[in-house]
């Protein structure tokens, strides 16, 4: 079990209420592709290639491009999907129907890496399969060596912990080696803190809020208007998701996740909040991520 939250978003709302130092366990995978965000489009230097029909054969197109960075697929009923491959990538901007990936940074040749750096030599269908197959080794698994049909170990995919040497492949063909990019929503990294002791449920005292309203003796010391939140330290490290008293955590109605956390790193999730009251255990309901 985990005790932080580092890699899992979650929006925090109007209550005072947060969890113990235990959160549901996270499974442990490299997210490769975020919904709803994509890059900046600039015609002359990227491509849209109409009619691609699912995200893997857009995001195929990408790997079978030349100096290919990113990809989108964007779901379009004229069309059946459009497939945008970038070939830089900078600000995050939003986008409705769509899924992005980078791609992974290219390596020269074949990894050379000692018995103990290499974790795995699997059969795989395709060179994206084989950086799945790297990613759901989060921790462990940065970088890959895929063998093409073409090449002298077909649908073969190398995994390797680390690539500081590589064996030239010259003669070879089909040989396409890379280190795998994690794709983390920017909240991920870009938030705030909520660590005040009052925040645990077991705290019966205070009757504070978190509120934009600068209220003298009201308002969270650690509250800094609406945002990205991580809870962490004397605060514990997640929302309860069970129901707590009335007159908990420092507040007066107190707020606990009336659905369960995400288990995926980097996944963001749509979640209700229950409020407590005197007599009943959810008074009122606040939607966040």
């Amino acid at each position: 079990m985990f005790r932080q939250i580092s890699l899992v978003c979650l929006l925090a709302f109007s209550s005072h209420c947060k969890g113990q130092d235990v959160i549901p366990q996270v499974i442990p995978q490299c997210p490769l592709s975020v919904p709803g965000l994509t890059w900046e489009f600039k015609d002359g230097r990227d491509q849209a290639i109409m009619a691609i029909p699912t995200r893997d054969m857009c995001y195929l197109e990408c790997l079978n491009t030349a100096g290919c960075a990113g990809a989108t697929w964007q779901l379009n009923d004229i069309a059946e999907g459009i497939c945008f491959l970038f070939k830089e990538i900078e600000e995050y901007q939003p986008c409705h129907f769509c899924e992005s990936a980078k791609a992974p940074l290219p390596v020269n040749d074949v990894c050379n890496a000692p018995e103990d750096d290499v974790l795995d030599i699997q059969d795989v269908k395709n060179q994206l399969d084989c950086i799945d197959r790297c990613a759901r080794k989060s921790g462990e698994c940065q970088f890959y060596s895929y063998f093409g049909e073409e090449s002298i170990l077909p649908n073969k995919c190398m995994l390797f912990k680390s690539c500081e040497d590589v064996t030239n492949a010259e003669g070879c063909p089909d040989i396409h080696s890379g280190e795998i990019q994690c794709f983390m929503p920017p909240q991920c990294s870009d938030y705030k803190i909520l660590d005040h002791f009052t925040r645990k449920d077991t705290f019966r005292q205070f009757h504070l809020c978190d509120t934009n309203d600068n209220i003298e003796n009201i308002a969270s010391p650690d509250w800094d208007e609406d945002g990205w939140y991580r809870v962490k330290g004397e605060a514990g490290s997640y929302i309860p998701e069970y129901e707590v008293p009335f007159q908990s955590c420092g507040t007066v109605h107190s707020g606990y996740l009336k659905d369960t956390h995400p288990v995926m790193y980097g996944e963001t999730k749509n979640a209700t909040v229950c409020f407590t009251d005197a007599d009943e255990p959810c008074a009122f309901e606040k939607e966040i991520q």
